[in-house]
């Protein structure tokens, strides 16, 4: 009996023994999955990780940690952070792991790393989290790091973007008025030419005045080509004619020590821009190269067709993609350092002398191309010259052409009769006087609401001549469009300093508003400029 009952015990302990080494076989066979599930994970992450035990010292990495410090896990296991990396990267790093492990809080922090796989300083971010044992006790710590270097640049190159925009929207702002006083200054000083047409000393004195007034509307006219975000009249153009049309005014422009070299691509494509602009880039962009070469050199001139897709620039803005054709000018002068490239396109920095560089050049260059849709890149290393290449978008269809003035001995004359608006005061009298003296008979208004009471009196008026902004709640646009509701055969000319609103009209889908935008006459202007633009709106041909 009691035999029987041995028996019986002794074979329920086997069984109870099977039974658990069942589930232990079956445990240590989903610890197996589970490990090689997380083995997969770790090894396969697009970012390092690594585990480290309560001392700090390294329990394991994952492939990508391997790959980028160029070290093993087995050669690594059982080290500390100093004992790996270079005493900087090692020290910071100790710190970050004893603040988790004695604080027991995740934590993230940026640093910077020299990696081995390609010998470049990248910025890293790591996340750093405490591990518990079952009493709940800090047993260790994991962290997460990821290459946030190309995030970084991206992040540096938008807040460029957005300082250079803030600074083209102030430009936009105090244009008008600058424009204004600019035009009221050279009106009166061709108007006292005449006056004192006898007087040699006083009209050497004016023309000295006059030349000084007139620098400072050049200046203008770079600060507004930097800040516009509409081009002129945009047509298909050869970038290979163009430039082979430019070669005698760029040698010209530079000195007897500079050779010249054009490397232009066969069968380039063709390119929609603003000829005026392009045309001032490559000057530009010579002149500079001139300057970076005092004691002579050299500067080639290439172009080529490419074909750019999203990750073409690496730390641009978001790049469009597709079809551009290149031209770029290289020279093998001075070279800018690394802080200089980045402030090179910036309005008024300038490496020059104060008497010999307006820092607009290149700003004029970088707002030519971004309203153009393109890219710039600069390329260059102190000492070892530069290379700036310009991407304009390939043109696939027609573009508008512009209607050239034909140049002519005596200024263009008529006797109609014009309106002309404007809340300068000065202004509008040296518009009275330069019509007046071309023959035109001439009546005024200081805003829209005057213009359209002259209008409604006056069924004679053949032009209104308007700036666009004015006091009130009209512009000169608006004023435009109501006058031509009213009294249909009044032909309008509309003139400015500098307005967001004319960027955005001379593409405006409303050929009228369109057609307004693309002659406006730019303020300041001459007696020449009036008499062209007054001449060419009244005899324009206006189709309903």
């Amino acid at each position: 009996m009691d035999e029987s009952r041995n028996s019986q015990n002794l074979q329920l302990e086997i069984e109870n023994l099977r039974e658990e080494l069942h589930n232990q076989v079956q445990t240590n066979s989903e610890l197996l999955v589970y490990k090689q599930q997380l083995d997969a994970i770790l090894n396969n992450a697009p970012v390092e990780v690594y585990l480290k035990d309560r001392e700090g010292r390294y329990l394991r990495i994952n492939k990508q940690f391997e790959k980028i410090f160029g070290v093993k896990n087995e050669d690594l296991v059982g080290l500390l952070p100093t004992d790996v990396h270079d005493p900087e990267l090692g020290a910071s790093t100790r710190n970050h792991d004893l603040f988790v492990l004695n604080s027991g809080i995740v934590e993230e922090r940026e640093e910077s790393a020299r990696l081995v796989s390609d010998n470049q300083l990248h910025t890293l971010l790591t996340i750093k989290f405490p591990v518990f044992n079952d009493d709940g006790e800090v047993d260790g710590l994991g962290a997460i790091v990821t290459d946030i270097t190309e995030r970084k640049q991206m992040e540096e190159t938008i807040r460029r973007a957005q300082k250079m925009d803030a600074v083209g929207q102030l430009t936009g702002g105090i244009a008008h008025d600058f424009n204004n006083i600019l035009g009221i200054v050279l009106g009166n000083l061709e108007l006292m030419k005449r006056l004192l047409s006898n007087d040699e000393k006083a009209i050497a004195h004016l023309e000295a005045a006059y030349k000084g007034a007139s620098r400072g509307k050049e200046l203008t006219r770079k600060l507004l080509g930097f800040s516009r975000t509409a081009g002129g009249l945009a047509k298909i153009v050869s970038l290979n004619e163009f430039i082979g049309g430019m070669e005698d005014l760029i040698r010209k422009s530079l000195t007897v020590s500079i050779d010249t070299k054009m490397l232009l691509e066969k069968d380039l494509w063709k390119v929609e821009i603003d000829p005026g602009d392009l045309e001032d880039a490559i000057l530009n962009l010579s002149l500079n190269a001139l300057d970076s070469m005092p004691a002579g050199g050299e500067i080639t001139i290439k172009t080529a067709n490419k074909i750019i897709d999203k990750n073409y620039f690496e730390s641009d803005s978001p790049t469009k993609s597709g079809e551009f054709v290149m031209f770029s000018v290289c020279d093998n002068g001075q070279g800018m350092t690394a802080e200089v490239r980045k402030k090179a396109m910036e309005p008024f920095f300038t490496t020059k002398e104060a008497s010999k560089g307006t820092g607009l050049g290149l700003s004029m260059v970088y707002g030519f191309v971004k309203r153009s849709g393109g890219h710039i890149k600069i390329y260059s290393e102190a000492g070892e010259g530069t290379e700036i290449r310009i991407y304009l978008p390939r043109a696939h269809e027609e573009g508008k052409s512009g209607k050239e003035i034909p140049l002519e001995a005596d200024l263009p004359r008529g006797h109609e009769t014009i309106l002309i608006v404007d809340d300068e005061k000065a202004l509008v009298d040296i518009a009275v006087l330069y019509l007046q003296d071309l023959g035109y008979k001439t009546v005024t208004a200081n805003n829209s609401e005057q213009a359209l009471e002259v209008l409604k009196g006056n069924t004679a008026i053949d032009l209104l001549f308007t700036d666009v902004i004015m006091p009130g709640g009209s512009d000169g646009y608006d004023l435009a469009l109501t006058a031509r509701g009213l009294y249909p055969s009044v032909k309008v000319l509309i003139t400015s300093g500098f307005t967001k609103k004319h960027d955005e009209l001379v593409n405006d889908k409303s050929k009228y508003y369109s057609r307004l935008a693309s002659n406006l006459l730019n303020k300041p202007y001459d007696n020449a400029d009036l008499a062209k633009a007054v001449r060419r709106a009244l005899d324009e041909v206006v189709k309903s």
